[in-house]
């Protein structure tokens, strides 16, 4: 095959996207009925969604909100389901829910943590032993307004294990496992001047 007839090729293809809308499954759609949960999850790394409903601090109405935390990697934010946290089922939506009329985003981050104990599990089957290495941690909690990207709230949660399970899973013998305390019990509490003045 030619150079100019792959680069007509992958004109074609191109513009064939184009004419989809593919090319950036996660841009901001100009409906807000086409609005979902990994949209809400970019106010996080500052992209605002003109299209979300606008938050009024001067209303007593709710205002729906959507948590995400990027636990398991520094550049990607994930869903905190509600079911994880003791909210108001009234105050967010569902998973695959109406997300046209969320107006905020809690952004969760562990910033530090603390070893405060290992424990040791004798497996039955085996002379192995695991091990889980269970921490102190503390986080940072960004509470921001979806259409504007306006930072409402900045608080430090400071999270503390209690003692070595009884008993707990291991995904692989070989590997240490590692447990941080959580602070999902709190963020409602911390965003309800908020969500529900």
């Amino acid at each position: 095959m030619s150079t100019k007839s792959f680069v007509f090729i992958l004109l074609c293809f191109t513009l064939l996207l184009a004419a989809c809308g593919g090319g950036e499954p996660n841009a901001i759609p100009e409906d807000p009925a086409e609005l979902n949960s990994y949209h809400f999850s970019q106010v996080c790394q500052d992209t605002v969604i003109p299209i979300a409903v606008e938050y009024d601090s001067d209303s007593d109405d709710i205002h729906p909100i959507v948590f995400y935390n990027n636990f398991y990697a520094e550049d990607n934010y994930n869903l905190i389901f509600d079911s994880e946290m003791d909210m108001d089922s009234d105050w967010t939506v569902e998973v695959d829910g109406d997300y046209s009329v969320i107006e905020l985003v809690g952004c969760v981050s562990r910033i530090d943590s603390e070893l405060f104990d290992t424990c040791e599990y004798e497996f039955d089957d085996s002379n192995d032993v695991g091990v889980l290495e269970m921490y102190d941690a503390t986080y940072e909690l960004r509470l921001i307004a979806a259409q504007t990207g306006e930072l409402l709230l900045t608080e430090t949660i400071e999270t503390y294990m209690d003692e070595c399970p009884s008993f707990t899973m291991f995904s692989d013998a070989d590997e240490v496992e590692q447990r941080y305390g959580r602070p999902h019990d709190q963020l409602p509490t911390l965003v309800e001047p908020y969500v529900a003045p």
